[in-house]
């Protein structure tokens, strides 16, 4: 079981999740945009040395712009990015720091991962799973009945695919592999509101129109 808080606090109105395990008390965060205070505190609260790893969803400022700073802070959690958006921890101009005017410190990750890779938490894994569109190395989390979805799959909605990497093609077909997972989940969302997995293959018209031959 798992404890999932959220923080909203960039002009991009963008999630940072931090996340525990129940039995354990291990923890880690997903896509810390900008600094955030109150996550800092919770991070202190829980335990710092229960931090194991700081996830990103993908290459974006809006998403990683205070990885350097957490890790700084917190040296022992190592970040994970997918193997494809590595270099844009270090590049301005992919991650879109520089065409919103905006400067974010730049960082290496400790891991690269890429499609079914798996990463222990307590006694629990979080396993990745590919979602390339939004960028070429898009990647979503899954753990228990919850996936962490960044800017791929948001309630309502997809991410852009026109930034540098992206691709239409490849986002539908990374809608599709969500919309056949076995099962429901909890999805927690890049920008805006939870959901639910049904609730998006129901509702979500770019769901329904990768998914469906007979639609749009």
């Amino acid at each position: 079981m798992i404890d999932v808080k959220c923080f909203s606090d960039n002009l991009m109105s963008e999630n940072c999740f931090f996340v525990t395990d129940s039995k354990s008390g291990f923890s880690f965060v997903v896509d810390p945009g900008a600094e955030c205070k109150e996550l800092e505190e919770t991070i202190e609260r829980y335990g710092v040395e229960k931090l194991r790893y700081i996830l990103l969803t993908h290459g974006h400022f809006d998403h990683i712009g205070n990885t350097a700073r957490l890790k700084e802070k917190y040296p022992h959690a190592k970040i994970v990015i997918a193997e494809q958006d590595s270099p844009f921890t270090n590049n301005d101009s992919l991650n879109l720091s520089f065409h919103f005017d905006d400067t974010i410190d730049h960082f290496d990750a400790d891991i690269t991962v890429n499609d079914g890779d798996v990463l222990p938490i307590g006694e629990s894994n979080i396993t990745v799973i590919s979602t390339p569109g939004h960028t070429r190395g898009s990647v979503c989390y899954q753990i228990d009945d919850v996936l962490f979805t960044g800017d791929t799959l948001m309630h309502g909605t997809m991410g852009r695919t026109d930034f540098p990497s992206g691709s239409s093609r490849e986002m539908s077909e990374s809608l599709k592999k969500l919309g056949d997972l076995s099962g429901d989940y909890k999805i927690y969302c890049g920008h805006g509101s939870s959901s639910t997995l049904e609730n998006e293959r129901i509702y979500n018209c770019y769901m329904r129109s990768f998914s469906d031959d007979d639609i749009y």
